[in-house]
């Protein structure tokens, strides 16, 4: 079974959200979200297109 996908700010573009998602052979779907409300389409999206996800967050330098 696959991963849930992941929900994210971008790390160059903290304005912008993206939704990644590995499935079973490894191969990667990647969604970006930019404007206003981001992350609340970029929720959606994932909710619509994978129905498990989750939010992370991650340390960059």
């Amino acid at each position: 079974m696959s991963e849930p996908a992941l929900l994210f700010p971008d790390r160059h573009y903290a304005e912008e959200w993206r939704v990644e998602w590995i499935d079973d052979a490894g191969d990667t779907e990647v969604a970006i979200f930019a404007g206003p409300k981001a992350r609340e389409r970029a929720i959606r999206y994932a909710d619509r297109q994978y129905g498990l996800f989750e939010e992370v967050s991650l340390d960059y330098p």
